[in-house]
């Protein structure tokens, strides 16, 4: 397939699968059905909403679209807001908290031989 067009408000939103994730979903936009190296992933956090720490293999680029948040990597706290990106490598653990409207967020990951997520229990 050379290129793959489409509308996010015809992508199925599921829910997320990090075990305690709380009003989180993700919707696949771009993946390897499409023909790409990569992922394209857009996540909807609702108020009070959560995706715990958790590590998986791939690399990924978180990019804010809308709210404010907190995020959780290795051993720093961020706080993020609209227009920030954070690229997390492999294997370190993360997690994002939502504040208290809507967040909206882009991440683009990469295709690792194991896609399987962990979650590690800890806190943010």
């Amino acid at each position: 397939m050379d290129h793959y067009k489409s509308n996010i408000s015809e992508v199925k939103k599921e829910t997320v699968q990090v075990n305690g994730s709380k009003g989180a979903y993700i919707q696949w936009l771009i993946t390897r059905e499409n023909g790409a190296h990569y992922a394209v992933r857009k996540f909807t956090v609702e108020p009070s909403g959560i995706i715990p720490m958790h590590t998986h293999k791939y690399q990924e680029t978180v990019v804010i679209t809308k709210g404010k948040c907190k995020l959780c990597v290795a051993n720093r706290v961020y706080e993020m807001k609209d227009n920030d990106y954070v690229f997390i490598d492999g294997d370190i653990k993360h997690a994002i908290l939502n504040h208290d409207e809507r967040l909206e967020f882009f991440c683009i990951i990469d295709y690792a031989g194991n896609m399987e997520i962990q979650a590690t229990g800890e806190e943010c």
